[in-house]
């Protein structure tokens, strides 16, 4: 009995130790006969026990390899304490053990699922297209010269040099749409303009950041 838990123990470490190198070295996908063995670490969504929801949000599931390998962890740790510096029987400590590893599982879970998936996020195209950015004149823009706007992206502030699509001029301050970009430049047009065109409330350009082509 004493070996079957210093084996449980040892193959729970070794997959569990395995599975953070991988992961650090680059976030490498590991799949064994169409399962994805570091799906509950990595946040991968191949197939298995961690997916991302509409909102680009990731749920790991608790039934992951990953915590697998920590039951077994610990299950195999605590049985062979158990067995060779306790008095319980045999079924008592594999009973004790089996708790154990489903705390040391459920703990392993926690700590993923807490600060680990949050921090993941899925890339979607949509939030990197420039066309569509609603952004800020910082530099006024005059008929067939270029200006520049501030516009934020992805989570970050952008600035470019941009042109007015109509050529006509543009002043300092103005809210403008991106309606494309020409040899990186962007090419503008101011939002109360697009805004009519398009039939879109005039006020909405505070809180709207990207509008359909």
């Amino acid at each position: 009995m004493t070996t079957f838990f210093v084996g449980c123990f040892a193959f729970g470490l070794l997959f569990t130790v395995t599975t953070f190198l991988l992961g650090a070295i680059g976030g490498t996908d590991l799949h064994l006969g169409g399962h994805n063995l570091l799906g509950g670490l990595t946040g991968s969504h191949h197939q298995g026990s961690s997916h991302a929801t509409s909102d680009g949000s990731h749920h790991v599931s608790p039934f992951s390899l990953s915590t697998l390998s920590a039951f077994l962890t610990w299950f195999g740790g605590a049985g062979y304490l158990l067995s060779r510096y306790s008095a319980l029987t045999a079924l008592s400590s594999t009973l004790a053990a089996l708790v154990c590893g489903a705390v040391g599982g459920a703990l392993f879970f926690a700590v993923i699922a807490k600060y680990i998936v949050p921090r993941l996020t899925i890339m979607n195209p949509d939030d990197f297209r420039v066309q569509g950015v609603v952004a800020r004149v910082t530099s006024a823009i005059q008929p067939r010269g270029i200006g520049e706007i501030v516009y934020t992206l992805g989570g970050t502030r952008h600035s470019d040099g941009a042109r007015s699509a109509s050529e006509q001029p543009i002043e300092r301050g103005t809210q403008v749409v991106v309606l494309r970009i020409e040899k990186g430049i962007a090419y503008v047009e101011p939002w109360a303009t697009f805004a009519d065109a398009h039939q879109l409330p005039a006020d909405d350009a505070g809180v709207v950041e990207k509008f359909p082509r």
